[in-house]
């Protein structure tokens, strides 16, 4: 008899314990990590719930284009901000789920970019999201170059 509450109080105790482990990670953001190439990135990678990639471009090249991905895909611009050691881009989804862009100058002269989406991340609409800023970036290097000679002249 005690042998039978034994193997059912060590049960209960080892399902505890999973539960615990499995909220444990979910809680932490359970560090996802794929690698894989972009076209204009030199790697990108999806660490828990961050989508982190490198650009060859200036910050504030990476929040003009960020913005400009956020009016193609609909996404409603919160708010923007550069310098030329870093920016953010914050926007909403049509269902009101968070977008975090931030990029910072590294020493090498690119930039770090990560791509947030909401509280635990989004794979898949964060790639969309980068995909659509590399296609942005040309035109919002341009135009970032125009602006910094005009201040110039």
């Amino acid at each position: 008899m005690i042998a039978k509450q034994w193997e059912g109080t060590a049960r209960l105790e080892t399902i505890a314990l999973i539960l615990m482990i499995v909220i444990g990670m979910m809680w932490a953001g359970c560090a996802l990590f794929v690698v894989g190439a972009a076209a204009g990135a030199a790697g990108v990678a999806y660490i828990e719930g961050d989508l982190q990639a490198h650009l060859k471009a200036d910050p504030r090249a990476i929040e003009k284009a960020s913005l400009k991905a956020f009016e193609v895909m609909g996404i409603t611009r919160i708010s923007g901000s550069s310098s030329a050691l870093d920016s953010e881009a914050i926007g909403r989804t049509a269902d009101d789920t968070k977008v975090a862009i931030k990029s910072k100058i590294e020493t090498s002269g690119e930039s770090s970019l990560s791509i947030r989406i909401g509280t635990f991340g989004d794979e898949a609409m964060s790639r969309r999201i980068l995909d659509e800023i590399e296609k942005q970036l040309p035109d919002a290097v341009r135009e970032l170059e125009m602006e910094l000679k005009d201040k110039q002249t």
